[in-house]
């Protein structure tokens, strides 16, 4: 009897753990959020991250260093566009990794600095990451 119960619990903890992985890709939902307003949703390839004056413009504008920029080649990148208002939404494994992609070395720490003023601005959604104009932040924040 306690086997069985113990086999009862594991199952419904990795269940649970399941669910919560999957939820969190919040990628889906803000494409077709963008797609309603009538942007122009494209999935980037790696090399088109430095060769798209768009892109490099959102990247030089948020700060992004050279290997952070090297980095984003493993991750699914989309770029929303709309006459002016454009942006990146650049889709991690997970939520953690957000956090560990913004995190940088200061002083032998790790500074989460931009981690944390990044999710208080709202350009975090689950596993995303969002780069860009104030207009198209706003459709981000409500997917």
């Amino acid at each position: 009897m306690k086997n069985i119960l113990k086999s009862v619990l594991a199952l419904s903890l990795a269940l649970v753990m399941l669910l919560a992985l999957v939820s969190c890709d919040k990628s889906s939902a803000v494409k077709k959020a963008f797609e309603k307003e009538e942007y122009t949703v494209t999935s980037l390839k790696s090399s088109e991250l430095t060769d798209n004056e768009i892109v490099k413009g959102i990247l030089k504008e948020a700060g992004m260093t050279d290997d952070q920029i090297k980095e984003l080649s493993s991750y699914e990148v989309i770029l929303v566009n709309k006459g002016l208002s454009s942006g990146l939404i650049i889709k991690f494994p997970g939520s953690g990794d957000v956090k560990s992609f913004l995190t940088v070395k200061k002083d032998d720490k790790d500074d989460t600095s931009a981690y944390d003023k990044a999710k208080e601005d709202g350009r975090i959604n689950g596993n995303c990451l969002f780069l860009g104009t104030s207009s198209a932040k706003d459709i981000f924040k409500k997917a």
